[in-house]
């Protein structure tokens, strides 16, 4: 019953999914036949903005000249319009003076705040325009904020306010929903951290990192679309929160290499984050002391993230090579881990090349236009191969426990072995435990029972007397197999208290054990305990000798009334 429910599940998820991919086909379908034959949203248009401009003297003016200026005037007259119209244009660490007819029309504050004394941010400037103003002479001043950056203008409109910002949203929706998918995933990456790291001895917080960065460098991503400046947020409050997630974002990739790959134990790589948590502490003195702000703080961290950023993918790219390499016969966790890492590497290099080059020969707008993409590629790779790396340690971590169990376990009982036991001496010596307590136990008549009725019934014997000798001395310390039929409890701290204790509970279970007794045997077990301070192996080895002893005579007294074997 039950697999034909799980076979009904399957196909039912099935069909689902065919059925949602169709439906997503179809919506795409009438986005495509839609696309020439736009309704009406209630919105006036808007027209490109960025021609018939002219200097002072009337000669014309290419706004992608103006990058190279650190001070130009802009002059055209006001066009025609039905209705009141706006002026929309995005300026970047500029100042802009609006004259209208000589009368200030529109300006940029200065702000000069503490932090940022220099910068203006990167705004929209949206300049309000009614028809008795058609045709006035319209003069625009520019200053760059910052000497040696020039001016930076771009995408003007003129037209409906509500319809610029929608068309400039739709622009940017695909990145939009790229940059808050990066940001999303670092804070479930974080979260599923907390909980695959709740109660494990041995945590390993990689996940945590590179979730981190997926925060800090997604919200840079989400500035850089240009699209919350329209919120009218404090542009200044965006150009730092901008400029502090693209700083911070460099140092949590260090630490996840750490907890991947232990880089720190080059001493490069230790220099390397001395280094930045210097440049850190600079970051935040350097503009409380109102010295410099992060804005012209950014070429040395860019600089610094470029070299880090190279060397991480080069030394991770020959790292996962080498693996893949080595294992290209065999299959498993690793293989997969090094495959998606090299993916994702290759992904971001294409793109972090093709946005150098679009952003010195195009578009200033969005830094990250196509370089976000990249950085979702290589997070989501990064983040499985991860997942593939621990869950390869948890095999090996088992396959170890695995061996281990074997090594220091017997197989008959469960109990600690030789092996163990022995360790676990030396280990109260090299603890420095205050006292220490030895019992030994010698299962009577085994040979007798092994030869009579079998070693079936001889394994059962053992395995009864080690029941009771666990359920009683063991609750107390710990027990181990020693022999064929002898055992060892250890009590630790405390030891003449337990063993009495243990003492009675064992009597009482070896006698309750022997009146329910369903077999062709009567057990008796014989017990000698001695006591020390286990400052050295020497008195741990005479502790020992003393117990075994007391053990063999109470042996040599219970043979007294050795009763014969039943049957």
């Amino acid at each position: 019953m039950q697999e034909k429910r799980i076979a009904f599940r399957n196909r039912i998820s099935v069909c689902y999914m065919a059925a949602a991919v169709f439906m997503f086909l179809i919506v795409i379908l009438l986005y495509v036949q839609r696309r020439g034959n736009l309704v009406d949203n209630g919105l006036e248009g808007y027209e490109q903005f960025d021609s018939g401009w002219t200097d002072e003297d009337g000669n014309p003016v290419a706004m992608d000249d103006l990058s190279e200026q650190g001070e130009a005037v802009l002059c055209r007259l006001v066009p025609e319009m039905e209705q009141d119209t706006t002026l929309v244009f995005r300026s970047q660490n500029v100042y802009v003076r609006m004259e209208l007819e000589g009368e200030l029309l529109y300006e940029t504050d200065k702000l000069g705040e503490k932090f940022y004394e220099h910068s203006s941010g990167s705004r929209w400037n949206l300049i309000k325009f009614s028809p008795d103003q058609a045709g006035a002479k319209l003069v625009m001043r520019i200053a760059e904020s910052y000497p040696g950056e020039g001016i930076m203008l771009d995408h003007f409109y003129w037209g409906d306010r509500a319809a610029v910002v929608l068309g400039v949203v739709r622009n940017k929706l695909v990145s939009l929903l790229i940059s808050l998918t990066i940001c999303l995933g670092g804070f479930f990456m974080m979260l599923l951290d907390v909980t695959l790291n709740y109660r494990k001895k041995r945590k390993d917080h990689s996940l945590r990192c590179l979730g981190f960065f997926s925060v800090c460098i997604g919200a840079w991503c989400l500035i850089e679309t240009n699209v919350l400046q329209f919120l009218s947020w404090d542009p200044l409050v965006l150009q730092a929160a901008d400029n502090m997630f693209l700083i911070l974002s460099l140092f949590p990739i260090l630490l996840y290499a750490e907890w991947t790959y232990g880089v720190l134990r080059y001493p490069v790589v230790r220099a390397v984050c001395v280094m930045q948590l210097i440049f850190l502490f600079c970051c935040v003195v350097f503009p409380l002391a109102g010295l410099m702000d992060w804005h012209s703080m950014l070429p040395v961290a860019r600089v610094f993230m470029g070299i880090c950023a190279l060397a991480f993918m080069v030394w991770t790219a020959q790292r996962n090579v080498k693996i893949l390499l080595a294992r290209k016969r065999r299959r498993g966790a690793g293989i997969w881990a090094a495959s998606a890492q090299l993916l994702g590497i290759m992904v971001l290099s294409l793109t972090a090349i093709l946005e150098l080059v679009r952003f010195n020969a195009v578009d200033v707008m969005d830094r990250a236009a196509l370089l976000r993409f990249g950085l979702l590629v290589f997070i989501v790779c990064f983040a499985v191969g991860s997942q593939f790396s621990a869950y390869q340690r948890i095999v090996q971590g088992l396959q170890y426990d695995s061996v281990h169990k074997l090594a220091y376990s017997d197989i008959l009982t469960s109990l600690g072995n030789r092996a163990a036991y022995l360790e676990r001496l030396e280990h109260c010596v090299t603890s420095q435990v205050k006292e220490l307590g030895i019992v030994f136990f010698d299962v009577n008549h085994l040979k007798r029972t092994n030869d009579t009725y079998g070693h079936d019934v001889g394994d059962m014997m053992i395995q009864m007397s080690a029941r009771i000798i666990a359920e009683t001395f063991g609750v107390y310390g710990m027990v181990f197999r020693i022999g064929g039929d002898e055992f060892c409890a250890l009590l630790e701290e405390g030891a003449q208290e337990k063993y009495d204790l243990a003492a009675d509970e064992f009597a009482k279970a070896l006698r309750e054990a022997n009146q329910n007794m369903q077999y062709d045997f009567v057990l008796q077990i014989a017990q000698g305990f001695a006591v020390c301070q286990p400052d050295s192996m020497e008195t741990v080895e005479q502790t020992v000798r003393d117990a075994d002893a007391r053990m063999y005579r109470h042996k040599a007294f219970l043979k007294k009334d050795d009763p014969p074997a039943a049957g």
